[in-house]
């Protein structure tokens, strides 16, 4: 099994986005109305699909309910909602903690990746596929995230 393990602001939201809509509407966005990058999600769905992954949510909109629920219909857009298999769990420590606790569910370790627009994730970084928070999951992520899900950890 191919694992995506999943950040949000940054990876699927992007800084130029947001300026993008801000824009338009004037309006500020934060918290769990920031706009989604459609760029971003149809990267990721490529990535998806060229991998047969599924997902598991690292962001901390997994913390609330509505940023779950927020999160779950933005992907429903892109066919990705029935991806998601579960998210990681809330240590309040690094993300790379978070996974490696995530990971011990599993007999054998599954193949996966991470995700992230920040570096946290201790002796995991070889799986990491580091974003630009400005731009978001963009092609090269795509390609690097293929390459490294071709290779057994």
């Amino acid at each position: 099994m191919n694992i995506i393990f999943l950040d949000i602001d940054g990876v699927l939201n992007s800084r130029r986005k947001l300026i993008e809509v801000y824009k338009k509407t004037h309006r500020p966005h934060s918290g769990f109305n920031y706009p989604f990058d459609e760029k971003c999600l149809i990267n990721l769905q490529t990535l998806v699909k060229l991998t047969n992954s599924k997902i598991v949510i690292t962001s901390t909109w997994r913390k609330e309910q509505e940023g779950r629920e927020t999160l779950l219909k933005a992907l429903k857009d892109y066919s990705l909602d029935q991806e998601v298999i579960g998210y990681t769990p809330v240590l309040n420590s690094t993300r790379g903690e978070e996974i490696k606790e995530y990971l011990k569910q599993f007999a054998e370790s599954p193949n996966f990746i991470i995700i992230d627009d920040d570096s946290d994730m201790e002796e995991l970084i070889d799986r990491l596929v580091l974003t630009n928070g400005h731009v978001g999951l963009t092609q090269e992520n795509i390609d690097k995230g293929i390459k490294l899900l071709s290779k057994k950890r």
